[in-house]
């Protein structure tokens, strides 16, 4: 009997990958079950309510770009953009300064000068390092500055600051009264695969929102996760050990909201299943029979 991550992962993976939002019908079907206790292959130990990763992380090695894409996430525009990379900043060539890039933030409808050092050691707690969250955590600081009464970044502009586009194409800092160069975009070639590695990230998660339905804060937390897994399978030859299983395990729960013991529960009582369906629906920001009838079985290969 396969396992949990046998069908549902390689599932989630094969519908990420393609995403042509047609079949859906054959294979898979039944009902849900949980990580085989035996049988072939390595020797699995007894299933046991998974221990999470959950505690402090940063993302030591975030760039400018990713942490943009990761701002359009949390803010859900694709508007925010940057002005100048760290290259390209006049501030960043002075001695004794950090590597500073500009970006336009669409959410508040200004400029901001940000320290790459300081977004890769913003501290925030989550199951697993992702840009996302170092996105969210940095907005909260934002709003905890603005609550303060610093409405132009932190109180120096040692980390960031809004900074005001002059006629002479210059960008001066509010706080810290720093230039910041206006020059010709980098033409550095892995800076530039890495945008447009960033762009087919987000056709994809905008095609899955579209085929099944749901948030786009949710596709491409899908995304994500399938890229993980693809990843997984490629390091393992195409097997999952029981340390991913564990740790997929705690990403699942984070995408849908409920526990594995959750889940099992809903394919024993009707009044679990109608429970769990619902609270899944809502963290999926889809409704409950679209989950039910497309989103269960298609992508995760699960069918209470």
């Amino acid at each position: 009997m396969k396992s949990l991550f046998k069908l549902s992962m390689l599932a989630l993976l094969v519908t990420l990958a393609s995403c042509s939002g047609g079949g859906g019908g054959g294979g898979g079907g039944g009902t849900y079950t949980p990580p085989s206790t035996g049988g072939g292959g390595s020797t699995p130990t007894t299933p046991t309510t998974p221990t999470t990763t959950y505690g402090q992380y940063s993302s030591a090695n975030i760039l400018a770009s990713e942490f943009v894409s990761s701002l359009n996430s949390v803010d859900s525009t694709y508007s925010s953009r940057v002005e100048l990379y760290t290259n390209e900043t006049l501030r960043s060539q002075q001695a004794g300064q950090d590597d500073w890039f500009v970006i336009w933030d669409a959410k508040f409808q200004e400029y901001k000068a940000v320290s790459l050092q300081y977004v890769r050691s913003i501290v925030y707690y989550d199951y697993y390092s992702n840009n996302r969250a170092v996105a969210s955590e940095f907005r909260k600081i934002e709003t905890g500055d603005i609550t303060a009464g610093n409405l132009n970044g932190d109180y120096y502009g040692n980390d960031y600051e809004v900074v005001d586009r002059l006629s002479s194409g210059y960008y001066e800092g509010r706080q810290s009264g720093y230039l910041y160069e206006d020059e010709v975009g980098s033409t550095d070639v892995s800076l530039m695969a890495k945008e447009q590695e960033q762009q087919k990230f987000f056709a994809k998660a905008s095609k899955v929102s579209f085929v099944y339905n749901v948030s786009l804060e949710t596709s491409m937390s899908m995304v994500t996760l399938g890229s993980k897994i693809e990843k997984m399978l490629s390091r393992a030859n195409g097997e999952l050990t029981q340390e991913d299983q564990l740790a997929l395990l705690g990403d699942m729960k984070t995408l849908t909201g409920v526990s594995l013991e959750e889940i099992q529960k809903a394919t024993q009582s009707a009044d679990a299943k109608e429970d769990v369906i619902a609270k899944i629906a809502e963290k999926l920001g889809t409704s409950a029979s679209n989950l039910e009838q497309r989103v269960l079985p298609e992508v995760f290969g699960i069918t209470l």
